[in-house]
């Protein structure tokens, strides 16, 4: 990515920034570039053939 790459400002729990920051950390990744690759991720698992329509969305998360 390149520095005119939009940008955009995220609140996280805590224990959640820990998590992605250690994940990025083993990765040897920014955690800008760990989100990244985690969204494309899901990106990719939504293309996939026989995925499910239904997408929960974060309001069922815990």
């Amino acid at each position: 990515m390149s520095r005119t790459d939009p940008m955009i400002h995220i609140r996280l729990a805590p224990e959640v920034k820990d998590f992605l920051s250690s994940r990025a950390k083993q990765q040897e990744r920014t955690m800008g570039a760990h989100i990244t690759f985690l969204l494309r991720q899901e990106m990719e698992k939504e293309k996939a053939p026989g995925r499910l329509a239904a997408i929960p969305d974060a309001s069922h998360a815990e």
